[in-house]
């Protein structure tokens, strides 16, 4: 979940003119990527300045270290949802409800685990809206189609 010599998750330390973003085992994926970008973004223009190459270092090796510790899914959805929040909190990235989407990952995860051939045919209300995700018309083990004619077709 967390990769050694990238500070912030981001810049290569010895080079920090490199940035990577994604390079993360991921839960989070759009919305982290999209804070990643943010703060590279924003050090870039000159907003964030970066501490020196032993602060970097340091910082990477506390995540890392809480990283060691974590046992189960629920604290690694914890952790990475922890890594998206503070990248917001040092940028003006909208933000979202982290916790939600936390728990959101959590009740999929439980899914996942009680059943790997059935855990993508649950929905989940949308954490913007409320709304509920419509089921889809096909159970995902059957839905031989990924066209986007049978994606949309009504159940």
């Amino acid at each position: 979940l967390w990769p050694l010599n990238l500070y912030k998750g981001i810049f290569w330390e010895e080079n920090p003119r490199l940035m990577y973003l994604g390079m993360q085992d991921q839960f989070y994926t759009f919305n982290m990527f999209d804070a990643q970008a943010w703060y590279a973004r924003d050090y870039i223009m000159g907003r964030i300045q970066l501490p020196d190459l032993e602060a970097m270092r340091q910082h990477s090796q506390a995540w890392r270290n809480r990283e060691e510790k974590l046992e189960d899914d629920e604290q690694m959805i914890r952790f990475q949802g922890d890594y998206v929040q503070e990248l917001i909190d040092e940028t003006d990235y909208p933000s979202f409800d982290v916790e939600g989407v936390n728990k959101t990952f959590m009740e999929w995860e439980h899914h996942k685990h009680e059943n790997i051939m059935t855990f993508r045919d649950n929905s989940y209300p949308s954490l913007m809206t409320g709304n509920p995700q419509p089921a889809h018309h096909t159970t995902w083990l059957k839905a031989m189609d990924d066209s986007m004619e049978s994606y949309l077709k009504p159940s």
